[in-house]
């Protein structure tokens, strides 16, 4: 044996030992079960539909590939999208220029979650298109896989997030004299704010329970502090979450309106609700 049929030999075992050691099981890998969400699951499908594909065109190279990315998707580890510049594009350049570009943008937004199988669809193909346009000898193969892309490409679309509801605004409730009892009305503005708040997705509800000056600072003290307990139930009934609720009193000590002490004073019998994000 000559030199040059030694070299042959070694050159030929050791494509033979590289091929042996790369993931080109498709059916382990497609039997994989898949432990992400849809988008990966459907990536996982899809990338070993391209895998196959290139065994049957005896790509090894390819088949690795796209058996890899298969894998990582099985296994819930998202493969990002390859860009243009990863590969030594021969044709379709500019095309594939801007066609990454509508994907990327896609996949930035929540449409692989709306569209997880078209989003996976075109991922997928717009890798097997640049593959197809970096070899550049197929014209038919890379037609096919470019038309995949184009057709899967307006369907990955998502949703627009609707805006979140604002903050209601705050709010007081008013009380008779000496009382801790809501009126109707009272329970009606509380109720209505408080499905406002969790509409809005709120964090906390601070109140402040308030006395007028008729009475001893540690009467209007302990009074303002059952107002505002009272106010702070109702919230609740009504599904504000306790630890959502954070209830205080200041008894007599801030006014809404300036009185002599003794005075009564309907606008400083009061609990004030603010709501917080």
């Amino acid at each position: 044996m000559n030199i040059l049929m030694k070299a042959s030999v070694v050159v030929g075992a050791t494509a033979l030992l590289a091929a042996c050691a790369g993931n080109y099981n498709i059916e382990k890998v497609s039997m994989m079960p898949d432990q992400g969400g849809a988008f990966a699951s459907a990536l996982h499908k899809h990338y070993v539909e391209h895998a196959q594909f290139e065994k049957g065109e005896g790509d090894w190279a390819s088949v690795g590939f796209f058996n890899s990315r298969a894998e990582m998707a099985a296994m819930g580890k998202i493969p990002t999208a390859q860009m243009p510049s990863e590969r030594k594009l021969k044709v379709d350049v500019n095309a594939i220029g801007q066609a990454s570009n509508t994907l990327m943008a896609a996949l930035k937004t929540n449409a692989p979650q709306v569209a997880p199988d078209a989003c996976a669809r075109a991922q997928t193909s717009f890798e097997h298109w640049m593959e197809q346009a970096e070899e550049g000898h197929q014209p038919d193969h890379i037609a096919n896989e470019r038309s995949a892309f184009e057709k899967a490409m307006p369907e990955c679309k998502g949703e627009m997030a609707m805006a979140m509801p604002a903050i209601p605004e705050p709010f007081i409730v008013y009380f008779t004299h000496n009382s801790a009892e809501l009126t109707s009305a009272a329970n009606a503005i509380i109720e209505r704010s408080a499905k406002a708040a969790m509409a809005a997705k709120v964090k906390r509800a601070v109140l402040i329970g308030h006395t007028d000056r008729s009475g001893s600072n540690a009467y209007n003290m302990a009074l303002s502090q059952k107002r505002a307990e009272a106010v702070a139930k109702a919230l609740m009934s009504y599904g504000l979450p306790k630890a959502e609720v954070q209830s205080s009193h200041a008894g007599e000590t801030s006014p809404q309106v300036a009185t002599d002490d003794g005075m009564r004073e309907r606008m400083n019998r009061r609990v004030e609700v603010v709501f917080e994000r």
